[in-house]
This record gives C-alpha cells, structure tokens and sequence, in this order.
C-alpha cells in the first residue's frame, strides 16, 4: 500500500518532470517513500515538537507579502495531524511576510495558532486543544544561522518536514520552476534543515520540481528529467526525498502512510477539508502560483483534481487498513 500511496502522489500532470524522480527518491530510502517520510511521526509523544518549513514568495519581487498555496495548505493538514493525533506541538516556519496567511491556513484546518509556550501549556493540561506555532525566519543569512540554532536547541523536535520550500542553489540563489532567480525577500530556513541534519534528527523534503529543500539528494535525477534542473536544483539534501505532482500532495502522502503504520484511518486527509481549505485560500490571501490568481486553485488545477487525489489515497488508507485487520 505504501507504494500506491508514492504512486497516487507522484502523478506528474502538470509535466514537470517529477515522475522521473520517483526512481531515485525510493533508492535513496530502499524502499516506499511515504512510509519512510512518515516513519519519525509513527512515534511522537504528546508535548514533542516537529518542525514543518513552508512557504513560496512566488511574486517578490512584487510583493514578499504574495505566496502560493501549495505548501501552506499541506502543512496545514500535516499540523492538524500532528496535534489531533499525537497531542504534540507542531512548528510551522516560514517568511515573516506571509506568517499571518500561513497561521491563517493553519486555524482554518483545525488548529489554534499560539505561542510555544501556550502551546506547552496546552499539551499539559488534561483538557485537549488543538495548537500549533507559526514562526516567521530571518531573512540575513547570519541572523538566519544563529535563529536555526535557536530553535533547533529550544524545541529539540522530533523530525523536521519541509514542503514546497526553495532551497538554496549552488550559487547560492534561490530559483523558481524557470530557473529564474528570485532570491528577494526569502528567509534562509535551509540552515534549519542542515542544523537537523548535524544533530541526527530526521529530515524529509517535499516537493514537485527539484528545487526545493531537500533535492539535493537525487541531484542527478533533477538534472535528466526536470527542465532547467542544472541551474534550479536544490544543493541541501534530507534523510527522504518525496517527489509530487503537487507538494500539497506529497503531505498527504505522509498522513497515508501514517495512518497506516498507526492503525488510525482518522489520521488521513479528508476530502472535505481539502475543498475547505483550497476554496478558502483566496481569501487568506493565498494564490494559485502556477496562475498567479487569487482563485480556488492549486499548481492551475481545479478542486476536484485535488478532491480526486485524496480521496483515493483515503480509500487506500481503507483497504490497507482492512488487509491489516483480517
């Protein structure tokens, strides 16, 4: 099942040449992508932290305020996972400019956004509340070294996810699906990532082009089958490497697989919240970055692509499940 989970995700229909990732991606974790992704999660304990980066400044340089979707709306459902089912503390980080949209997105999945130590006194007490934490990071490179190793040595979080997140470039650029520079205003989060990586803590990267957070893993497979891979792909590289159609996707990837290692159905995407919270992020905000529109799409596909994609990773999650338990 695990593998039909990768499968289901990585459908390449905007042809971006993700499909050809998928080879590698699962040779580097010798087996299922999504289950090695959602491995780190299998065992959280209430009141642990995990760390999930988001956030693409599509339009910057018209304004770091604009950002897309895809990323924000997976963390969302990743956040609300990590809370509703573990009671543990997720930590979303992102650009200070669209912090509020993101925390936004987050409170619309089922969340409230509150201070890290609200949110430990929240896991503390016997009554529930759904919390998470978003974070805005720096955007100097110095600065943004010594807040990674802030939070890094603060929170001591369990794993640390990145979806849909630009990683920095051999040159040290930032670049988009073009392969066009566009570096402004973006917080230097990869320090988080590679401060992860030297203390051991489990690191997964999310994306749908090569050019995020992670991708420097399978470099050589960025380079043969993504457009423009050898002036766009990501230098970092994490533990996993989950390759999509749409980012978003690769979130709900990792709550499948999840909800399989669990034994818990409830911990899977819904198709409801995923119309949610795509027809709500016009008004948090939130563009489609493929059109650059504030419409009720993702990566130039409508909700029903979407709704489509979760619901039969739901029904996977279903006969996974029932397999298990005869």
């Amino acid at each position: 099942m695990f593998d039909l989970i990768d499968r289901i995700v990585g459908l390449d229909i905007g042809g971006r040449g993700v499909a050809g990732l998928y080879d590698s991606a699962r040779a580097l974790v010798r087996g299922p992508i999504s289950g090695a992704a959602a491995r780190p999660l299998a065992g959280l304990q209430p009141g642990e932290h995990v760390f999930l980066l988001t956030g693409s400044l599509t339009r910057a340089t018209v304004d770091p305020s604009i950002a897309e979707n895809d990323g924000p709306i997976g963390v969302a459902v990743l956040a609300r996972a990590i809370s509703y089912g573990f009671n543990a503390i997720p930590v979303v980080l992102t650009d200070a400019s669209i912090r509020d949209k993101v925390a936004k997105t987050v409170e619309m999945a089922g969340a409230s956004v509150v201070s890290p130590e609200q949110a430990e006194t929240a896991v503390a007490t016997p009554r529930f509340t759904a919390v998470a934490c978003v974070l805005g990071g720096e955007i100097d490179d110095r600065a943004a070294q010594a807040q990674a190793e802030a939070w890094l040595e603060r929170f001591r979080p369990r794993a640390v996810i990145s979806v849909e997140r630009a990683g920095l470039t051999a040159d040290g650029t930032y670049r988009n699906m073009l392969g066009q520079d566009y570096s402004e205003g973006r917080a230097r989060l990869d320090h988080v990532v590679a401060g992860a990586v030297a203390r051991g803590i489990p690191t997964v990267g999310v994306g749908d082009g090569g050019n995020e957070i992670g991708f420097g893993a399978i470099r050589e497979a960025v380079l043969r089958h993504v457009p423009h891979g050898e002036v766009l792909c990501a230098a970092s590289a994490t533990d996993v490497v989950l390759p999509a159609g749409v980012s978003n996707w690769g979130c709900y990837a990792i709550l499948a697989a999840l909800a399989l290692l669990r034994d818990d159905a409830a911990l899977a995407h819904s198709a409801a919240l995923e119309r949610r919270l795509i027809e709500a992020a016009p008004m948090l905000g939130l563009i489609d970055g493929s059109s650059g529109k504030l419409e009720p799409t993702v990566d130039g596909m409508p909700v029903e692509v979407h709704v489509a994609v979760v619901s039969l990773l739901a029904e996977t999650v279903r006969r996974g499940l029932r397999q298990l338990r005869s």
